[in-house]
């Protein structure tokens, strides 16, 4: 469910009126009089209930008032004046006229508009165009705001909302009701009280009568809002030239021919316009644009340019991609996945806004309900813009609501909608719309009493989003007497009492009571004076608290500050009591000191910013509607032990977390670690014989933390998780922890029930990039019999965890690990359904498991192509499977036989327990008739072929060991993923043949097959007959043979795989691009080309990355980036210098170590190719080099480095993988002299000659050991007198090194 909520800018205290002269005996004349300034906007219903000779009426009323208003004002007044009807109209702004006298002007002359009556419209155009500083308003100098609705009928549409929203940012809103306005929707917009800020009239004529009254009501607003506490504080108001701040903005533009080549220009034209009125920057508003037809297509993210210029030279390039499809689906979710994170530039973890304009001009040919849900979950505001009429149905689905969708009847009038878009847009980066997801599932939660303690110094801004925190809270809670009951008090200096637990019994009057929460101004907080108000004041029966009656006590404290006093010995109280206390802290709030307070360090948490809880609510609504706690009672009774019961999943599994304890995670994250598994553990039936709990921590080494059989029930699994401790280290090796989990956890020593069928699981928690292989090491995981999903975040590496997953649906990442407790929902489902034979597709076809092939049985399943372009051929094709299947011993106990055909969908022309003889199968075949069709989605067929025909309903023999052959023929290309699909295939053990004929993609045809060897091309159709004859040698060999062929086949393409004509490389360059290589840098990107001119650069040879650094390294191109020479040289020939005052060389290292040299970027280190970098500098380093130079030497990175001019020798020596890799050039001009023996070198450099050259770090000797005997015994006799404090860490390392440096040539030692 969705709530939309417009939060204006922040509005100083408001209504800051009014007026002199007009009423010489009001009590609000000095008021009125002392130099208050206001903004008054008047919105005025000209619809056609209304009539000409009423609106005359309407126009002297409206000229007296402001007539008023500018004699008694003295210029300090602005009057802006909107009508409408069915649609608003500026008659003019704010800072329109510099006068009154030309607004009087104005109104003598505006014209009568006619139509329909639309005043909750009228009042949201208020909200979006008029209240900012563009269109004249001074909230953020702390002026008044006030709205004056005059009507004459019921709005056909919704006015409470927008009222709402008005309301809540301070606007004093009056409404005037005229003839046949009705009396309770004025009530809904007028402030309150309502009988000083609603007027109503009989007829046009009496209008004259209230003129006076007006201004009466407002003078007395005036004096109100002179004595009212300000709302909002004026130094949190946002400031810039046009209100604008800052947001994430996503242009996803539809390139289909539901466009069309003629048309995108158009559409073009739109964006252009868009971007041109917006205040684009880094700071300000980041914009990314995709185009989408059969595939999504990323132009640009939002971390590519950073200034309008670029941005608007990147869309007039844009070209139209065409296509018939247009997949908004796929789209929304490449959006949701990669467009808007962190590493895309993506600022959502910092608080600013994002928006996603969607631009369609026809209906999704695929989902898009999956995309369109993280979305909203992620809370980005979506826009849209439909043109025609065939895609407003949808695009008004997917926008954040139906009244941020506009409609365009035709291209011709797509590039006006800028004008309609851009004040939306703007809304967002000026934080006047924003949009957030209620919390969406009743939960689950037993009796409990909660009271949340705000510091009230936080400012006006914090205190609202907190208010609106809790009131979602609340509304998720089954609040009574006897559920959950809510307290509130705030605290600065001294504590003050909201709400007490028992004051309100229901949802609706707490709400209301949150409402009148403001924040209270202060300097200082004393927070254990406040927990002691708590403990005495709140925490007793007389004010509700049910802690005699064993109800669960939680305290949950919110501040922004380090304590004035001492906080120890009030937490101690309250934990003596047996109340749960958390404590979240943001700013200068002190974690050390929340971590006294709260009841465990796991339920402490530090947040950016206390509004991120409006984002993601779950890393504290857990706990809150979870922990249970001891609650101690008087008396010498026993401690009573409360549970709280969740609903839990009846399921049987073995289950171990292997969970990362390196500095990757740390211990400012292990929280969220533990939120996510307690949040999980929770959501499980946790006991010997249905789940069982392992769990192990990792980083170099491994530790079992303990083991399934250790613990029996769901609390002692939760209260040792609770008390894990991270084991630290810097390095994770992943394959290593992974391999002793299934050598130590997964046996029945262990606890395991393997053997008793049940479905073994790891679930891998990482946050940053293995140091070993991990690959080949989930393979053997999986060939075990073990489910491994991972869950990552961090610095993880997102797609190669993918691989590493039992399939990619089971990889889970989150750019932040506050967003961990989120997953849980998502992941509980398949971790508690998902099976080893699980149909979820998979894409890494190594993991297959071979069948064990008995007997001469066989299940053989032919998917052919039906579409209309084999119409002429189709002869051909059952001639192709009749010869195929004559040989065979067809019978139901012996080979079974389907046929499906496929064109945009799979159609069966019998199954495999169709026939009982091979007579019946061959008339079958010969009585084939093409199905038809325009295109091929052949990978929609192949599953179809997996859960349908190959099943057992259909007489797939398959659990009895049966091999299962499938025979693919197509003569097209798909429009549809095929990889996936195939590889789900694979994973159940059938043998798929692909047969392409014409116009068939042979890289299709290979990714549908077994592997290479068992993919067949040919040009015609003619040349089937030299293919049916190796498929039935296939298909008809014995079983001890077919064995054989499969083995030597898998062992010939691994082969394949490896041999390549030319060595492989990946090669970065990273290049100085600080201030001091300006004017040189030509003679750079010309030294860069001339070394790629000389390298076989290809997708499977040579791969090429360029970074540049100067305070900060920024990646021009990854290593998969580009996959030609042409396509490197180009991406350098446009590379613009950096620029920045000094050279962070030791940031750059660990940049292109973490960043480059990944396989999510393209390395092939895992792969074992040599990985390359090529360092330029030119000036010695502002920080350490050391630490990360080492690093990459560790990982076996072959470092050379160019000096230009005065550069330190010993940082070039530091840096190089070995002396004779440094190369010195006076000046960049010099470059060229180096060139031929650089790429020498390079040349030289293969995966053999890379393990003969070691690694040479100066300071750290290097240790030579004779290894012909199998057996040394080494001690290091270390100096650890007081001389030596200082340096003894170096010390440590270089003992560290050495000991690897052994263990990485198997030698056996004792220490």
């Amino acid at each position: 469910m969705m709530m939309r909520k417009h939060r204006l800018l922040p509005l100083c205290a408001l209504l800051g009126v009014l007026f002199v002269g007009l009423l010489p005996n009001l009590d609000a004349q000095e008021d009125c009089a002392q130099g208050l300034a206001a903004d008054i906007y008047f919105l005025v219903d000209s619809s056609r209930s209304m009539g000409q000779e009423n609106f005359e009426h309407v126009r002297q009323f409206l000229y007296s008032v402001v007539k008023a208003l500018h004699e008694g004002g003295d210029g300090r007044f602005q009057i802006a004046l909107i009508q409408y009807s069915g649609s608003p109209k500026t008659e003019f702004q704010l800072n329109t006229y510099p006068s009154l006298l030309g607004g009087l002007a104005h109104i003598q002359a505006m014209s009568y508009l006619g139509g329909g009556t639309r005043t909750g419209r009228g009042l949201d155009f208020i909200i979006r165009a008029h209240l900012n500083a563009a269109a004249g308003s001074r909230a953020g100098e702390g002026v008044p705001q006030v709205v004056v609705v005059l009507t004459d009928g019921r709005s056909q549409d919704d006015v409470a909302e927008p009222a709402e929203v008005l309301r809540l940012a301070g606007v004093k809103v009056f409404a005037v009701g005229v003839q046949d306005a009705v009396d309770w929707e004025l009530r809904e917009m007028a402030s309150t009280p309502q009988e000083a800020h609603m007027f109503s009239v009989e007829s046009f004529t009496g209008l004259r009568d209230i003129t006076q009254d007006l201004v009466v009501g407002l003078c007395g607003a005036v004096t109100q809002a002179r004595d009212t506490p300000m709302a909002f504080q004026a130094n949190e108001v946002p400031q810039d030239v046009t209100a604008q701040e800052s947001a994430d903005l996503v242009l996803l533009i539809d390139g289909s021919e539901n466009v069309g080549a003629a048309n995108f220009p158009r559409v073009r034209e739109l964006a252009l316009r868009l971007i041109e009125g917006l205040d684009v920057g880094s700071d300000t508003i980041r914009v990314a644009v995709a185009l989408y037809s059969a595939d999504p297509d990323v132009q640009f993210f939002l971390n590519t340019y950073e200034d309008k210029v670029s941005v608007l030279d990147a869309v007039k390039s844009i070209q139209f991609p065409g296509g018939d499809e247009a997949k908004l689906g796929a789209a929304l979710d490449e959006v949701a996945s990669n467009l808007l994170n962190q590493a895309s530039g993506g600022r959502a973890e910092e608080g600013v806004p994002q928006a996603l304009v969607v631009i369609s001009a026809g209906p999704s040919s695929d989902d898009f309900s999956v995309g369109d849900r993280a979305l909203k979950a992620a809370n980005v505001i979506t826009f849209g813009l439909a043109v025609g009429d065939a895609a407003l149905a949808e695009v008004e689905t997917i926008a954040s609501d139906r009244s941020f969708v506009q409609s365009a009847p035709d291209f011709r009038a797509v590039t006006r909608m800028s004008d309609e878009l851009l004040p939306y847009i703007i809304g967002v980066a000026q934080r006047t719309i924003v949009v957030q997801n209620e919390f969406t599932e009743a939960l689950e939660v037993g009796k409990r009493d909660i009271i949340f303690l705000i510091d009230s110094t936080m400012g006006a801004t914090l205190i609202n989003s907190l208010r609106e925190f809790i009131k979602r809270f609340i509304d998720t809670m089954p609040i009574g007497p006897e559920q959950v009951q809510v307290g509130v008090a705030q605290f600065s200096n001294v504590p003050r009492l909201e709400i007490d637990l028992n004051s309100y019994g229901s949802k609706e009057e707490l709400g209301t009571a949150l409402g009148r929460i403001k924040p209270r101004p202060g300097q200082a907080v004393n927070i254990g004076a406040a927990l002691d108000f708590v403990r005495t004041n709140m925490l007793t029966a007389d004010k509700g608290s049910r802690i005699q009656r064993g109800v669960p006590q939680l305290v949950l404290l919110l501040t922004s500050k380090k304590s004035s006093d001492d906080v120890r010995l009030a937490a101690e109280a309250l934990q003596g009591m047996g109340v749960l206390t958390l404590a979240a802290g943001s700013k200068a709030a002190d974690e050390q000191e929340l971590k006294q307070i709260a009841f465990d360090e796991s339920l402490v948490f530090m947040l950016k910013d206390f509004r991120i809880l409006l984002r993601n609510p779950r890393v504290i609504v857990s706990p809150l509607s979870t922990l249970s706690g001891t609650v101690v009672t008087e008396g010498p009774t026993e401690p009573d032990v409360v549970t709280t019961t969740v609903q839990t999943q009846r399921i049987i599994r073995d289950i171990v977390f292997l969970v990362d304890g390196s500095s990757y995670i740390g211990s400012n994250n292990l929280p969220y670690v533990q939120a996510f598994l307690t949040n999980l553990v929770n959501r499980l039936d946790v006991r010997p014989d249905r789940v069982r709990i392992g769990l192990m921590q990792f980083a170099e080494n491994t530790k079992i933390e303990f083991y399934l059989n250790t613990y029996n029930t769901k609390q002692e699994v939760l209260d040792s998780i609770d008390q894990l401790r991270l084991m630290g280290g810097s390095d994770l090796n992943t394959g290593e922890a992974m391999e002793y989990a299934l050598n130590n956890m997964f046996q029945t020593s262990a606890g395991s029930r393997k053997r008793q069928g049940v479905q073994q699981v790891l679930l891998l928690i990482t946050g940053g990039p293995s140091q070993d292989e991990v690959k080949r090491i989930a393979d053997k995981v999986a060939v075990a019999g073990v489910l491994t999903f991972t869950v990552s975040a961090g610095q993880a590496d997102a797609a190669y965890l993918k691989t590493v997953a039992f399939v990619p649906n089971l990889a889970y990442h989150e750019s932040s690990f506050d967003r961990l407790p989120d997953i849980v929902e998502s992941i509980l489902n398949p971790l508690t359904t998902v099976v080893g034979d699980t149909d979820i597709t998979i894409t890494e076809p190594e993991t297959t498991r071979r069948p064990a092939i008995v007997g001469n049985e066989r299940d053989v399943a032919f998917l052919i192509d039906g579409s209309d372009n084999v119409r002429a051929d189709f002869p051909y094709i059952r001639d192709f499977i009749t010869k195929v299947i004559q040989p065979l011993d067809i019978g139901q106990d012996r080979v079974r036989i389907s046929v499906v055909q496929h064109s945009e969908r799979p159609t069966p022309n019998f199954y495999l327990n169709t026939y009982q003889d091979k007579a019946e199968v061959l008339r079958a075949v010969s009585g084939l008739r093409l199905a038809g069709g325009r295109s091929l989605n052949t990978g929609v067929a192949l599953k179809f072929m997996k859960d349908t025909i190959l099943s057992p309903a259909r007489g797939s023999r398959a659990a009895q060991n049966v091999p299962q052959f499938l025979i693919v023929l197509t003569a097209g290309k798909s429009k549809d993923n095929v990889k996936d699909p195939a590889g789900a295939l694979k994973t159940d053990g059938v043998l798929p043949f692909g047969v392409g004929v014409k116009y068939a993609d042979p890289k299709q045809i290979e990714a549908i097959s077994h592997n290479p060897s068992f993919a067949f091309n040919v040009k015609e159709f003619s040349e089937l007959d030299t293919v049916q004859q190796q498929l039935n040698s296939f298909v008809s060999l014995p079983s001890d043979q077919l064995k054989i062929i499969i083995d030597q086949a898998s062992v010939h393409a691994y082969a394949v795989s490896v041999q390549t004509g030319a060595v492989k490389r990946d090669i970065v360059f990273l290049l100085d691009g600080s201030d001091g290589t300006r004017s040189g840098f030509p003679a750079v990107r010309d030294f860069v080309k001339s070394v790629v001119e000389k390298l076989s650069v290809e997708e499977n040879r040579d791969r090429v990355s360029v970074v540049q650094y100067a305070d900060k390294p920024e990646a021009h191109f990854y290593l998969n980036s580009h996959k030609t020479k042409d396509a490197v040289i180009n991406a350098v020939s446009t590379m613009r210098h950096k620029g920045g005052r000094s050279a962070n060389t030791g940031a750059a290292l660990q940049f292109v170590r973490h960043r480059i040299f990944t396989a999510s970027s393209g390395s092939r280190r895992l792969e074992s190719v040599p990985q390359i970098l090529i360092v330029l500098t030119s000036q010695t380093s502002r920080d350490d080099v050391m630490g990360p130079a080492i690093a990459l030497k560790d990982l076996e990175i072959v470092s050379m480095v160019v000096g230009v001019g005065d550069t330190n020798i010993r940082e070039l020596e530091m840096i190089s993988f070995q002396p004779g890799l440094i190369y010195q050039v006076t000046n960049l001009s010099e470059l060229s002299s180096i060139q031929p023996q650089l790429v020498a070198m390079l040349k030289s450099l293969s995966k053999d000659t890379e393990d003969s050259v070691t690694p040479v770090t100066p300071g750290i000797p290097d240790l030579v050991v004779e290894l012909d005997a199998a057996q040394r015994d080494i001690v290091f006799l270390l100096d650890g007198s007081d001389d030596t404090r200082s340096g003894f860490p170096a010390m440590l390392d270089f003992v560290q090194r050495v000991v690897e440096n052994l263990n990485a040539r198997r030698v056996f030692l004792r220490f």
